[in-house]
């Protein structure tokens, strides 16, 4: 790895004051990482606060091996990472190679099959996961890098790491939120130029996709599509958005004039907050914290 090139920066970091450091095998320890980013939350299995907070952003990354000894020098810098008495551990990858299978049709031994159909992969170089959904009649099947996964295992052997695809934690979260309709509704979620999109009807998972928007333009263009396939009314459709967007946003406002039922949604509530992160808009890091009820 080029170190004058590649690098990571913390861009975020809220700590509550209740953090105990000799209580970590009561804390749950989550972590996701995308191409741009790495994302921490630790929580107490016990009150369900989040006690910490950490946003990285990835910088200079032109190779796996730039990105697999990027995530290895962030984890020997932290002192919390480094620690192996957690409660326990689980790992969202944010990609693009997932499907997701009717679990009435899903069979275990046919995951690169069900992959193949909708993306390239590696099977020498990634290795195939599937996660069976708590609050929906669906799998999803997904393909992680062999050997980041292989580093977290050594990282953590004493522990059961559970790795999970962000839609995975997204598409739960958005189950159990509060805010559905008693029709079809629209959850987007965009993020360092992903966005991920979930549709329910009825509180039943109709619809999970995600696509890379590079502009304003391709955001617009993907969201309309989505309404067409589905056959959505834009003018009564409950669209609600997170991430890392609000009012201000360039891609707010290319989105705006098209949907007139658009909202930004909230924090999940099956994780506490206390005060200090009141500095935190409501309606980023839901796929991060979402990970919490994934089982």
């Amino acid at each position: 790895m080029n170190t004058t090139e590649a690098y990571y920066k913390l861009r975020q970091k809220i700590k509550d004051g209740k953090f105990d450091i000799d209580q970590l095998e009561q804390y749950n320890l989550l972590l996701q990482a995308g191409d741009k980013e790495f994302q921490l939350i630790i929580v107490d299995s016990k009150t369900h606060h989040c006690l910490l907070l950490e946003h990285y952003d990835l910088f200079g990354i032109d190779t796996e091996e730039d990105y697999l000894q990027i995530l290895e020098t962030l984890f020997r810098d932290h002192h919390l990472l480094m620690a192996g008495f957690w409660n326990g551990v689980k790992f969202s990858v944010k990609n693009h190679k997932f499907c997701l299978v009717p679990a009435s049709l899903f069979d275990k031994e046919k995951l690169g099959a069900y992959l193949r159909l909708n993306c390239h992969i590696d099977e020498q170089r990634e290795r195939l996961f599937y996660y069976k959904h708590i609050k929906t009649n669906a799998v999803t099947v997904f393909a992680a890098n062999s050997r980041l996964i292989e580093w977290l295992h050594q990282r953590y052997p004493n522990l059961h790491l559970q790795v999970l695809h962000h839609t995975c934690a997204f598409t739960e979260g958005i189950l159990q939120y509060e805010d559905h309709s008693s029709q079809q509704d629209l959850f987007l979620m965009l993020e360092n130029n992903v966005l991920t999109a979930v549709v329910t009807n009825s509180r039943k998972l109709e619809y999970c996709n995600m696509f890379y928007c590079r502009t304003e333009q391709e955001f617009v263009r993907y969201v309309m599509l989505i309404f067409q396939q589905l056959q959505l009314d834009r003018t009564t459709t409950k669209t609600i958005l997170w991430g890392s967007i609000d009012t201000q946003s360039s891609y707010f406002n290319a989105l705006a004039p098209y949907i007139r039922n658009i909202s930004f949604g909230g924090r999940p509530r099956f994780i506490r907050f206390n005060y200090m992160f009141d500095e935190v808009p409501d309606h980023q890091f839901f796929d991060l914290y979402s990970i919490y009820v994934c089982e």
